[in-house]
C-alpha cells in the first residue's frame, strides 16, 4: 500500500444486500472498496487489483470460501494479502478453526457491529504493514550483507554456517548452495595446533586468525553472539583475502632489506675499494718496475688478480643492493653467451656436460655488459655445481617472447608491464631445491654448500632489478632447478663491437693536483702519475686542497678529486674549486657508484669519473684523454 492512500478492501459476498451493507460501512471508515460476487470473480480481481485486505464470505455459489482462500495464499502476487472470512450460518467451532487453519488471517461471524468489523479490518491491516516493513527492512539488510566485499557468515555453536553473503562463496570458489550447513573449518581448515572454531567461540572474545586455502591466505575474524540471557547462540565470521595484502608486505620487507644492503654495500664499497687501490696500483707499477725477474712478476701478478676478484666482490656487492655502476648500451644475449664460452667450460667440471640453445639474431637489450656477463657466469656455474660431482647436464638457451603482466606476477620483479622480453633460461639436471631453499635463494651468502659462499645468486637478482628485469626459479629435490630471466627487448638493434682494455702507460705532461684522504691511494696515483710523465701535488682532504690550488692555480692542469673524505669531502670542495678556476678539468673517483655520485653531485662541468680500484694504466689513459 502506498503511504498516505486509501487502504483497499475486496468483498466477496453473493448476497447483494451483504455486499452493499459491509461495502457501506468500510466506505464510511475510510477505505476503498470493490465487490466480486463469486470465487472466480474475487481470484481474478485479486491478481488484477492488489487489494490490500479481502472480506470473504465462506459460501459461494461457485467455489468454497475456503478454497478460494487456499489459492489466493498459494498465487505468488496474493500470497501476503490478509483475507478475513465471514459467515452468517457456519458459526461453529469446527468451521471457524477450518477457515483459519486453510490460511485466512481473521474469522467474524454475521452479523457483526459496524465498530468490531472496522476494528478488525484495520487490525488486520496493520499486521500486514508491520510484515511488510520487516520484510524491506530484511531485504535492505541482505542487500548490506551482499554488498560487503569480504565474506561473512553467520554460524551457529558448532561453527556451522546458517548463512552467508555472496561474497564468502565467491571468495572460496564455492556455489552458494555448498556453504550453508557446512562447517568453516571444513571450508577453510585451521593450521596444526590452531583452534577449532567451536574453542574461538567459547572463548566469548573477538579472535582473528590466519588460515590457508591452497595458495591464498584468509584473514578470519569471529566475532560471538549471545541471546536475551548472555547465552552463546553462536557467532558472525568475516573472513578476507589477504593474499596480495601478503605479497606486498613480502615485498616491502625485500626493499627494505635491499635498501638496508646499499648503504651498507656504499660503505663497504668505498672502504674495501680504497685499499684494494693500494694493492693494486702497487702491484701494477711494481710489475712495471721488475724488467727481467720471471719469478717475481708472477707473484705480482697474482697479486693484481687477487685484487681485481676482491674488486669484482664489491661489485657484486653494490649489484645485489641494486646500485651497481652500469654503463648500458645495446647488448646481444646470444652473442655475449658464445662469446663467454671458453671461460665459462674452464670453471665447469668435465662431467657436466654445457648444451646451447641460443637464438641467432636476438632483439637487443639496453644493458651493462659486464654486468649481464656476470649474471650469466653466475647462473652457469651454479647449475653446474648443482649436479654434486655426478654426471649431468646444463642447457642454457635464450628467445624472445611475448609475456602478459600475470605472468609477470609470478617472477621476482618490480615491474608489471607486459611487453616483448627477451629471455634466458638455465636448466640443471641437479639435485633441485625443496620449497623452503627456493625461497632463500637469492639472500646474500645463503649456500647449500657451504657457509660463505659468496654473493653469486644474490648478486644477479640485483642485477636483473637494475635492468628492470624479472626472474624465476622452479625447482623440486630430485628434478633438477630451471632459472629464468627476463629483460625487456630494446628497439636499438645495433650492438656495439667491446673494445679492449690498453693496459700501456699513457704518458703526458703538466701538473695534477691529487685529493684523498687514503695516505697509500695518494701514493699511487703520485708515483703512476709521475712515471707517466706529470707532476703531481697531493692534499688529503678538501680543505687542504682549496689551499693547495689557491697556492698553485696557475701551473695545475687538471685535479683528480675524491668524493667522501673527512673535514671537507669532494661534493663541497668541487664547486670552490671550479670557482677559484673556471674551466679547470676535474675527475671524480670513487669506490661507490658513479651514477648515483653524479647524481648527488649534480655538477654538469665535472670532466670524468674513475671507479676505484683502478689501474695506473686507466688512470693515465683518463687523464690524457681529458687534457686531450
Amino acid at each position: 500500500m502506498t503511504p498516505g492512500a486509501r487502504p483497499r478492501i475486496l468483498v466477496v459476498d453473493d448476497n447483494d444486500a451483504g455486499r452493499y451493507a459491509v461495502g457501506r460501512v468500510l466506505r464510511h471508515a475510510g477505505f476503498d472498496v470493490t465487490e466480486a460476487e463469486n470465487g472466480a470473480e474475487a481470484l481474478r480481481r485479486a491478481a488484477n487489483d492488489h487489494p490490500d485486505l479481502v472480506l470473504l464470505d465462506t459460501r459461494l455459489p461457485d467455489i468454497p470460501g475456503v478454497e478460494v482462500c487456499r489459492q489466493l495464499k498459494a498465487a505468488q502476487e496474493t500470497s501476503s494479502t490478509p483475507v478475513l472470512q465471514m459467515s452468517a450460518s457456519a458459526v461453529d467451532v469446527h468451521s471457524r478453526v477450518a477457515a483459519l487453519e486453510g490460511g485466512a488471517d481473521g474469522y467474524i461471524t454475521s452479523p457483526v457491529e459496524p465498530a468490531v468489523l472496522v476494528a478488525t479490518v484495520r487490525s488486520l491491516l496493520r499486521i500486514r504493514a508491520a510484515e511488510q516493513a520487516l520484510q524491506e527492512a530484511a531485504l535492505e539488510w541482505q542487500a548490506t550483507f551482499d554488498a560487503i566485499r569480504d565474506g561473512v557468515a553467520s554460524v551457529d555453536t558448532h561453527g556451522i554456517i546458517r548463512r552467508s553473503n555472496q561474497a564468502l562463496p565467491a571468495l572460496l570458489g564455492l556455489a552458494r548452495q555448498e556453504i550453508a550447513g557446512r562447517s568453516l573449518d571444513e571450508l577453510v581448515p585451521a593450521a596444526a595446533g590452531d583452534p577449532p572454531l567451536v574453542k574461538v567461540l567459547e572463548s566469548l572474545r573477538r579472535t582473528s586468525m590466519e588460515r590457508v586455502l591452497g595458495e591464498r591466505s584468509f584473514l578470519i575474524t569471529v566475532d560471538p553472539m549471545m541471546d536475551s540471557a548472555d547465552k552463546l547462540r553462536g557467532g558472525v565470521a568475516i573472513v578476507t583475502d589477504i593474499t596480495e595484502r601478503k605479497l606486498m608486505d613480502q615485498q616491502l620487507r625485500h626493499s627494505q632489506k635491499l635498501e638496508s644492503i646499499g648503504l651498507l654495500a656504499g660503505g663497504v664499497a668505498h672502504d674495501f675499494n680504497n685499499l684494494l687501490m693500494g694493492i693494486l696500483g702497487n702491484a701494477s707499477l711494481a710489475m712495471d718496475s721488475l724488467k727481467d725477474p720471471k719469478k717475481a712478476r708472477e707473484l705480482l701478478r697474482d697479486v693484481v688478480r687477487a685484487s681485481e676478484r676482491a674488486a669484482d666482490l664489491t661489485r657484486q656487492l653494490l649489484a645485489y643492493a641494486g646500485k651497481g655502476r652500469f654503463i648500458t648500451e645495446p647488448v646481444e644475449l646470444s652473442e655475449l653467451v658464445n662469446d663467454l664460452l671458453p671461460l665459462i667450460q674452464s670453471s665447469i667440471p668435465r662431467k657436466v656436460r654445457l648444451m646451447l640453445d641460443l637464438r641467432p639474431d636476438l632483439s637487443a637489450i639496453q644493458a651493462d655488459r659486464t654486468q649481464i656477463e656476470q649474471l650469466v657466469m653466475n647462473l652457469i656455474i651454479n647449475a653446474a655445481e648443482a649436479i654434486q660431482g655426478e654426471s649431468g647436464s646444463v642447457v642454457v638457451s635464450t628467445a624472445v617472447r611475448r609475456v602478459a603482466a600475470d605472468e609477470l606476477s609470478t617472477f621476482l620483479t618490480e615491474t608489471r608491464e607486459e611487453g616483448r622480453y627477451v629471455a634466458l633460461q638455465v636448466i640443471d639436471t641437479g639435485c633441485g631445491m625443496n620449497e623452503e631453499t627456493v625461497k632463500q635463494i637469492f639472500d646474500p651468502f645463503f649456500s647449500t654448500k657451504f657457509l660463505g659462499r659468496g654473493l653469486g645468486l644474490s648478486a644477479a637478482l640485483g642485477i636483473v632489478r637494475g635492468h628492470k628485469g624479472a626472474i624465476k626459479v622452479t625447482s623440486s629435490p630430485g628434478q633438477g632447478t630451471i632459472f629464468e630471466v627476463l629483460f625487456p627487448a630494446s628497439a636499438e638493434a645495433e650492438v656495439r663491437a667491446q673494445p679492449r682494455e690498453d693496459t700501456q702507460m699513457v704518458h703526458g705532461q703538466g701538473t695534477i693536483l691529487v685529493v684523498d684522504d687514503e695516505e697509500i691511494v695518494r701514493s699511487v696515483l703520485r708515483q703512476s702519475l709521475t712515471h707517466a710523465g706529470y707532476d703531481v701535488l697531493t692534499a688529503e682532504n678538501g680543505a687542504e686542497a682549496l689551499e693547495v690550488f689557491s697556492q698553485n692555480a696557475n701551473r695545475i692542469a687538471l685535479v683528480v678529486l675524491d668524493l667522501v673524505m673527512p673535514v671537507m669531502s669532494g661534493e663541497e670542495a668541487l664547486p670552490r674549486l671550479l670557482t677559484m678556476k673556471p674551466g679547470v678539468p676535474v675527475i671524480v673517483s670513487s669506490g661507490q657508484d658513479e651514477k648515483e655520485c653524479m647524481r648527488k653531485l649534480s655538477e654538469p662541468r665535472v670532466a670524468g669519473f674513475l671507479a676505484k680500484p683502478y689501474t695506473p694504466a686507466s688512470l693515465a689513459a683518463k687523464v690524457h684523454a681529458v687534457l686531450n
